[in-house]
């Protein structure tokens, strides 16, 4: 179990995107931009499903799945286990919020379902001498 150091919480909800990447039970990656995002606490995070295809294909075969995220000189990794929801209260919650983004953009786009990431590792992938380094 990691924890989620606090400048990395902070660059994952400001960044406007992170790229999630998956793989199926036989090692074939996918990567795509999930936009929203939020922290829900220092060990999980959840990303929302608008169009998730292949991505939830991979994770009900392999729930190993990575994250990264970058701004300026600051970039992280995270490898976690991820969860789908789709139904029940733990759902509503983010459909609500994802929902309601939506609509202030005037967009008619409805969440799907999401994915709660449990943080299992958190990595630096800053370019310099850190670079690689488990920071949590």
């Amino acid at each position: 179990m990691a924890v989620m150091p606090k400048e990395v919480q902070e660059l994952f909800t400001n960044v406007k995107g992170v790229v999630f990447s998956t793989a199926n039970a036989g090692g074939q990656p996918n990567s795509c931009v999930v936009g929203m995002k939020k922290v829900i606490d220092d060990e999980t995070i959840y990303l929302s499903d608008q169009f998730f295809k292949k991505t939830l294909a991979n994770v009900k075969e392999n729930q190993q799945v990575s994250v990264v995220f970058w701004e300026g000189h600051n970039a992280y990794q995270i490898h976690g286990t991820a969860r789908y929801v789709n139904d029940g209260e733990e759902f509503t919650s983010q459909k609500e919020w994802v929902d309601a983004l939506f609509a202030q953009m005037g967009m008619p786009i409805k969440a799907k379902g999401g994915m709660y990431v449990h943080v299992d590792a958190v990595y630096n992938t800053a370019a310099g001498p850190n670079a690689g380094a488990q920071i949590a």
